[in-house]
């Protein structure tokens, strides 16, 4: 049985574990990697530092008075998001009100415009190159993790193995090399060795991961090789297609940046139509409909990152909690 033990900042985040499944003793805990990642998916999803301050108190005020352990999560996400609020100069929506504080320590303006036409593309490609990094973490968890269980098939020649890690990354690096820096690395050895070669081992991951593990060759060769290699290539197609989509899938990080600032900005313009006396009533409401709205879809969102895009990687969750004697004979 296994029961989680985390320090303050992570605890909270055990419930997500717990939701997708207890990490048995052959696995890793991976709530801190959960706490950190998802406050930080979060906080640059919804950045904003008045939001920010707010969704601490309410996170704070959830978990003082009823308890709610999702209290502390809204508490811990409010901390990110008025961190990164701070660089994008966002509070209640208003963009320019911490350019005083900015040009007071030596900044011409703030760091980051979100709301300039010549900063999204820089956005959404950020938002690609972190998803990119947290995949390949990921990934190395996987090889990590299947070492120490002594499972070398896992380890060496499965998609998120070490050959899943050396095809990625020999892709997205020949395609990084050859878009920004006008240098094409896609050489004939470059190819063989590191796409061709690492999808030959995934596609023969079955019958390699038993001769690595010491099955003679008679045993560890498919029965029906042909109609062994037309339903692992079909299975290696759905592989290399899931790479790509699971990479673009990052493009909502950057995406809900760019909304986030909009509908704000749809907020500050309807309070000036309302005039003068009904403008603080606007802005009031329309950030609590901000906050409400898209608090919830971004939770949510980060929460499919996690469980789709990092934990179906390395993450079995295949534990059985702990429970205490009195409290199962009860």
């Amino acid at each position: 049985p296994t029961k989680l033990k985390n320090g303050w900042f992570a605890k909270p985040f055990e419930m997500f574990v717990e939701m997708y499944g207890l990490p048995s003793y052959q696995d890793v805990d991976p709530t801190p990697y959960v706490a950190f990642t998802y406050c930080l998916l979060f906080g640059i999803m919804f950045g904003d530092v008045g939001q920010g301050a707010l969704l601490v108190l309410l996170g704070a005020a959830l978990w003082k008075w009823k308890k709610m352990n999702i209290g502390r999560v809204i508490n811990r996400v409010g901390i990110f998001s008025c961190i990164f609020g701070t660089v994008y100069g966002s509070v209640f929506g208003f963009e320019h009100l911490l350019d005083p504080m900015y040009r007071a320590i030596g900044f011409a303006e703030k760091p980051i415009e979100v709301m300039s036409s010549s900063i999204t593309n820089l956005i959404l490609v950020s938002a690609v190159a972190l998803g990119v990094v947290l995949i390949l973490i990921s990934m190395t968890f996987n090889v990590i993790l299947a070492f120490r269980k002594h499972n070398l098939e896992r380890a060496l020649f499965s998609s998120n193995g070490l050959c899943g890690l050396l095809f990625y990354g020999a892709a997205l690096g020949g395609a990084v090399s050859a878009i920004l820096l006008g240098r094409n690395l896609f050489s004939p050895l470059y190819v063989i060795f590191l796409i061709i070669l690492p999808l030959l081992a995934i596609l023969f991951e079955i019958p390699l991961g038993k001769l690595v593990s010491g099955t003679p060759f008679r045993e560890a060769k498919p029965e029906h090789t042909g109609s062994y290699i037309m339903e692992h290539f079909f299975e290696l197609i759905e592989v290399v297609l899931s790479f790509f989509s699971n990479t673009m899938s990052f493009l909502r990080v950057g995406g809900f940046v760019l909304s986030h600032a909009g509908m704000m900005s749809v907020v500050l313009v309807l309070s000036d139509m309302v005039g003068a006396g009904a403008s603080p009533v606007v802005v009031v409401l329309g950030n609590l409909f901000v906050m409400a709205m898209e608090g919830l879809i971004v939770g949510i969102q980060v929460l499919r990152l996690e469980f789709y895009e990092m934990f179906s990687r390395y993450y079995d969750g295949d534990g059985k909690p702990f429970v205490p004697i009195g409290t199962a004979h009860e």
